[in-house]
C-alpha cells in the first residue's frame, strides 16, 4: 500500500514541474519580442468537439472518449468499451470544420483514431501589380488542410492516466508567386505535409473528484512555405476540473500558446439525470470571440451536443456534434 501511495505522489511532482516551465516562458515581459499570429497550419489548434467548446475548451482536466484526442489524450485512458464521434463547425467566412474520432478499449490500453479536415471554398487568387488597383488576379483555387492522429493512453494506476498522439498533417494553399524585382518570376506549390505529436497527463485526487491536468499540442519541426518559414501552433495547457456541487463540475485552464497571449479558459457543466447537460464558457483575453453556450442529451450511450459561440463583428458559431459508447 504505501508503494502506491509512493508511485501516485509521483505524477503530481511532474505535473507541478511541468507547470512550473510552462509559466516560465512568459516570464520576459518585453512583448516586443512576441510572435503573435506567426505560426502556419493553425488549423492544427482548432476546437472541432462542441461539449469542449460549450465549455470554452476548457477541456484539458475532462474526461472523455475519442473526443480527448483533439485536446489532451490522457483523458480517454479510462474508457470502457467502443467510443464513436463526429462534429461540424460552420466557422466563419463561410469555413467548414468537419472532426471524426474512434477509441477502443483493451486489456493493454486505449486505443484511438482521430481525423480532422477543413472545407476553405473556392478563393480568389491575387499576385501583386503596378496596375491602379496594385494587384491582378489570378486563377480561382481551393485551399485545403487535413490531419490523422494515431492515439494510446492508459492508467497505471487509479488515480494517473497518461496519453498520447502522432498526427499527419497536410496543407495546399494553391501557388505562391514569387517576385523578382517587384514582379513574379517563378512559381511554387504551397503543399506541404508534416508529423506532430501531442501528450497529455491527469491525476485524480478524493477531494470534489478534482481533476490536475496538463496538455502538451502541436509538437513538430519548422517548416517553410516559399520563402517564409514558420512553426506549427505548440500549446500547453495546464488545467483543473471539479465537481463544486451535486451534478455541477466546473473546469479552469491556463492556456500558453506559442502565437497568442496567454489564456484563461473556464467552463461550467450542469447535468441533470444524465441525460441533460447544460454548459457555459468564458475566455479571456480574445480578440472577437465572447460567450460560449451548449446543451447535450444523452440516451442510453448516445448523446447529441450542440455548441454556441458569439463571435463579435463576425457570424456566430455553431458547433454539432453527436457520439456513441458501447
Amino acid at each position: 500500500m504505501k508503494k502506491l501511495h509512493t508511485f501516485n505522489i509521483i505524477p503530481v511532482l511532474v505535473l507541478s514541474f511541468l507547470c512550473s516551465f510552462t509559466f516560465a516562458q512568459d516570464d520576459d515581459e518585453d512583448t516586443s519580442t512576441d510572435k503573435l499570429a506567426q505560426t502556419g497550419m493553425k488549423f492544427l489548434s482548432f476546437s472541432p468537439d462542441a461539449r469542449a467548446a460549450a465549455l470554452g475548451d476548457a477541456f484539458t482536466a475532462k474526461t472523455g472518449g475519442a473526443s480527448s484526442l483533439f485536446y489532451n489524450p490522457a483523458g480517454m485512458a479510462r474508457l470502457e468499451g467502443v467510443n464513436v464521434v463526429l462534429g461540424q463547425t460552420n466557422w466563419i467566412a463561410g469555413i467548414t470544420y468537419n472532426a471524426v474520432g474512434f477509441a477502443y478499449a483493451s486489456d493493454a490500453g486505449v486505443f484511438g483514431v482521430s481525423m480532422m479536415n477543413v472545407d476553405y471554398g473556392e478563393i480568389q487568387g491575387t499576385i501583386r501589380s503596378t496596375n491602379t488597383a496594385g494587384y491582378t488576379d489570378t486563377d480561382l483555387f481551393t485551399p485545403t488542410a487535413s490531419v490523422v492522429g494515431l492515439g494510446y493512453a492508459f492508467a497505471p494506476t487509479d488515480r494517473f492516466s497518461v496519453g498520447g498522439q502522432v498526427k499527419f498533417a497536410n496543407e495546399n494553399l494553391g501557388t505562391a508567386y514569387l517576385d523578382a524585382d517587384g514582379g513574379p518570376s517563378s512559381t511554387e506549390d504551397l503543399d506541404m505535409s508534416t508529423t506532430a505529436f501531442d501528450f497529455g497527463l491527469m491525476y485524480q485526487m478524493d477531494w470534489k473528484n478534482l481533476m490536475v491536468a496538463m496538455s502538451a499540442r502541436n509538437f513538430s519541426e519548422s517548416l517553410k512555405y516559399a520563402e517564409e518559414a514558420f512553426e506549427l501552433p505548440l500549446t500547453f495547457r495546464m488545467g483543473v476540473a471539479a465537481d463544486v456541487i451535486e451534478n455541477l463540475s466546473v473546469s479552469l485552464v491556463n492556456e500558453h500558446p506559442r502565437d497568442y497571449l496567454p489564456t484563461t479558459r473556464v467552463g461550467v457543466e450542469y447535468s441533470l439525470m444524465n441525460m441533460l447537460a447544460i454548459r457555459a464558457g468564458f475566455v479571456t483575453p480574445t480578440d472577437e470571440a465572447g460567450i460560449n453556450l451548449g446543451v447535450g442529451f444523452n440516451m442510453a450511450g448516445f448523446s447529441v451536443d450542440v455548441a454556441y459561440t458569439d463571435f463579435g463583428a463576425f457570424d456566430s458559431v455553431m458547433r454539432f456534434g453527436v457520439q456513441y459508447t458501447l
